[in-house]
């Protein structure tokens, strides 16, 4: 595997943080100063976007499942009893407290 570097900036603060990708260091696994992965950041940021404002961000079959709502559940291991759209997936998450852990300020 090939060496990688990502540039994160942080708009609200003004902070870059640079990020290399090795064996050891590798940003599919990597957890920001917030506690969530790429993966999750990203997850979280499109489904607010696609509850607050209707934009899609990614088709939901590129996730590996048949709908958006069942991406982030699947990888935030929620459960059965989550709700399935986006909307009140997107509030019951905001309820739980997942977008409380933004302290980069992203979320």
């Amino acid at each position: 595997m090939g060496v990688f570097l990502l540039y994160y900036v942080c708009i609200n603060r003004k902070e870059t943080m640079l990020i290399k990708g090795d064996k050891q260091n590798d940003l599919r696994t990597y957890r920001f100063s917030s506690g969530y992965t790429m993966q999750e950041t990203m997850l979280l940021m499109a489904l607010r976007t696609q509850a607050e404002n209707g934009l899609l961000m990614t088709n939901p079959r590129v996730t590996g499942y048949t709908s958006f709502a069942k991406a982030v559940i699947g990888t935030f291991n929620l459960g059965d009893k989550t709700p399935k759209t986006c909307k009140t997936l997107y509030k019951y998450l905001k309820q739980k407290g997942y977008y409380d852990r933004t302290d980069t300020g992203t979320l």
